[in-house]
């Protein structure tokens, strides 16, 4: 009788151990977009933080802005400068929020699911609310998150040079 409430204990504690287990990585990819009529801007940073607790829906993500790599050695050296992103001074970008249908993804179980996110983006020293959507895709008990939304560089106090789209497309992508 000892033992098997002894091994029916120990069967919780594993299991609640490893449904608490967030999925982390710090290999994210984010990249960023936008036309204009002079050529257009793209980067890529491969060096994201990623995590997601599975149990409370809770996510992070944090990039170094300098981390971002571009085609165009000059327009990377243009956009850590002060008159752009000023990396010096806000040397990363940070979200903050929580996946707000987390009763709907099964993280568990093979498939697509359509993920909402709530949270506080970070970027150029200002803090702005968002909400995002994005896709969790679980498959053989490995997960990846994908989202692509827009943001607009004059919410975060970024002056955009003339030519430059008002309009940044963002795309983040974390194999966990």
């Amino acid at each position: 009788m000892k033992i098997s409430n002894l091994v029916i204990a120990l069967f919780c504690i594993i299991n609640f151990s490893m449904a608490q287990k967030p999925l982390i990585t710090k290999s994210g990819q984010i990249t960023f977009f936008s036309h204009t009529v002079a050529e257009d801007v793209e980067a890529t940073n491969n060096q994201v933080y990623c995590t997601v607790n599975t149990s409370n829906g809770k996510m992070q993500f944090a990039v170094l802005i300098k981390g971002f790599t571009f085609e165009n050695a000059l327009m990377q050296k243009h956009f850590n400068e002060p008159d752009y992103l000023n990396s010096n001074a806000f040397p990363k970008s940070t979200f903050v929020g929580s996946l707000t249908n987390l009763s709907q993804i099964n993280f568990n179980k093979n498939g697509s699911y359509t993920a909402f996110a709530d949270g506080i983006l970070n970027l150029h020293g200002v803090s702005k609310k968002i909400q995002q959507k994005g896709t969790i895709v679980v498959a053989d008990g490995k997960v990846k998150l994908t989202s692509k939304f827009i943001i607009k560089p004059k919410d975060f106090k970024i002056d955009v040079p003339e030519g430059i789209s008002e309009e940044i497309e963002v795309s983040i992508a974390c194999d966990f």
